[in-house]
């Protein structure tokens, strides 16, 4: 595979990943009525939507900005596996899939992605040279 279809690849999980990330994030700091739902269900206090979607539109920011997304997309995979405990915690084995999907996503993302930002890094420290 090319590094231009590896570069568009990468672009296209990491703006999927990021629309995820915002979206989920925006609805919980927008107080969206499920949102809450499932705060409590985890058994979460109801302000925890401030830091938590914080932290999930940092994280789909960080995924848009090249400097960032490897470091991004490590964060996405321990989100994933944090909201996964989370989900077992309270017995919703069921709600399983959609961190397995983004946990998914950011593991390809980044097999495809670090390689990239490699030689990207290689090739700028010999033209400095």
């Amino acid at each position: 595979m090319s590094v231009k279809t590896k570069k568009i690849l990468s672009w296209v999980l990491s703006g999927l990943l990021a629309l995820g990330f915002i979206g989920a994030g925006g609805s919980k700091l927008a107080g969206a009525a499920d949102q809450l739902h499932n705060l409590e269900s985890w058994g979460y206090p109801l302000w925890f939507r401030f830091p938590i979607g914080l932290v999930e539109i940092g994280l789909g920011i960080a995924l848009l900005v090249p400097a960032y997304r490897t470091l991004a997309l490590y964060g996405v995979f321990i989100w994933a596996v944090t909201a996964a405990i989370t989900h077992l915690q309270a017995g919703q084995a069921a709600m399983l899939a959609l961190p397995a999907v983004f946990a998914a996503l950011a593991a390809l993302d980044l097999l495809l992605w670090k390689p990239i930002a490699h030689f990207q890094g290689r090739v700028r420290s010999l033209d400095a040279n």
